[in-house]
């Protein structure tokens, strides 16, 4: 599998709207790249960019060292796999395993060969001489892979793929892509809009937001040390709790709680003495007990674990979550603190010369 090599890549439809900004991304031998952000951050027009479906405004693709930011989709030797699976309803899983070999004319028995090997990868061989319609949603999109899969490409193309399927069969399918990966050792770029599978299925994440890379990195990177409050507060579920506040004489002192700052915090915030910062922590590394008062709102009980809400200072609502099952009631008070280990400081976000809010860049 070749390397893939994204150049200040830029997309700026007709009227001037840009949707992607400087994209840069090398992509290794064999590496599982996910693009991940919300609704419109352009991710998907990126990855139709690569595809060669949508035309490249300015940079540079290149493609196992060929440059192929003109070419058309035919030349660059790459698959693609949809959302909504692409499959033709009038022909057998075979025949559209087998359609795109079958349109290059290759030879039948070359053919036979790569539908069942593909078939029996992807535990398709008894399913072969049925229709789409009488497979489920999680088989469809198996058969999509297959058709992907049968042309050897230099590189795979996931665009959203699992969206359409319920959560139970989007946790299997997560886990058989995973072990797809791993039997091809395929180059592949996999745009979701969905974190969970972003954590689980990357070798690195490239997280995106209004047409800017927000932060690329392996998913424990983006996870434990965010570069902006985008990535925070997007990566993780539930998100990030979010304070803002004044760093003043050793304290982090906000409308709903007044914190002390050790040693370590002190020394990262030392620039920051008088300034506003927003602080960040997330619910699992919420303590008991500390110095802040939390009027606990209600319990979500997920078995090891409970998600507590509540409100600080009688108005920010957070979330916390403890590793055991917990009773609290609305109206019940718990003091918490924050592992100062896994807490976060930001700086306030500000606006670009469009009055596009920039995120606030995290304070190491």
């Amino acid at each position: 599998m070749p390397e893939v090599n994204i150049q200040h890549l830029d997309k700026i439809y007709d009227g001037g709207v840009q949707a992607v900004y400087d994209f840069n991304l090398d992509i290794k031998d064999g590496e599982f790249i996910v693009l991940v952000g919300p609704s419109g951050c352009g991710k998907s027009t990126t990855l139709r960019m690569v595809a060669g479906l949508e035309d490249i405004s300015a940079g540079k693709l290149i493609i196992d060292g060929k440059d192929c930011t003109k070419e058309p989709p035919k030349n660059r030797d790459i698959a693609m796999v949809f959302q909504n699976y692409a499959l033709y309803g009038h022909m057998t899983i075979y025949e559209n395993m087998a359609f795109s070999l079958t349109l290059r004319k290759e030879n039948k028995e070359l053919i036979h060969r790569k539908v069942m090997a593909a078939a029996e990868i992807l535990d398709l061989k008894t399913q072969l001489n049925k229709k789409p319609k009488q497979l489920s949603g999680g088989q469809r999109q198996r058969v999509a892979m297959g058709r992907a899969i049968v042309r050897n490409p230099k590189v795979f193309l996931f665009d959203e793929p699992l969206s359409n399927l319920d959560a139970k069969l989007r946790g299997s399918m997560r886990r058989e892509l995973i072990l797809l990966h791993k039997k091809l050792n395929a180059t592949i770029m996999y745009v979701t809009h969905d974190q969970t599978e972003a954590l689980t299925l990357a070798d690195r994440i490239v997280c995106m937001s209004m047409g800017h890379v927000q932060q690329i990195g392996v998913p424990i990177d983006l996870y434990e040390r965010p570069a902006n409050t985008f990535v925070a507060t997007f990566i993780g579920l539930p998100p990030m709790n979010m304070f803002e506040g004044k760093i003043e004489g050793g304290h982090f002192k906000c409308d709903y709680f007044d914190y002390p700052l050790n040693d370590k915090q002190k020394g990262v915030l030392k620039e920051y003495e008088g300034k506003q910062v927003i602080l960040g922590v997330r619910p699992e590394n919420i303590t008991r007990p500390g110095p802040v008062a939390l009027h606990v709102t209600n319990n979500e009980n997920l078995g090891m674990n409970t998600l507590v809400h509540g409100k600080v200072g009688g108005v920010k609502n957070i979330v916390c979550k403890f590793a055991e099952w917990c009773n609290y009631v609305n109206g019940d008070e718990i003091k918490i603190g924050f592992d100062p280990e896994m807490t976060h400081f930001f700086e306030l976000p500000t606006t670009d010369d469009q009055g596009k809010e920039v995120p606030g860049k995290a304070i190491r």
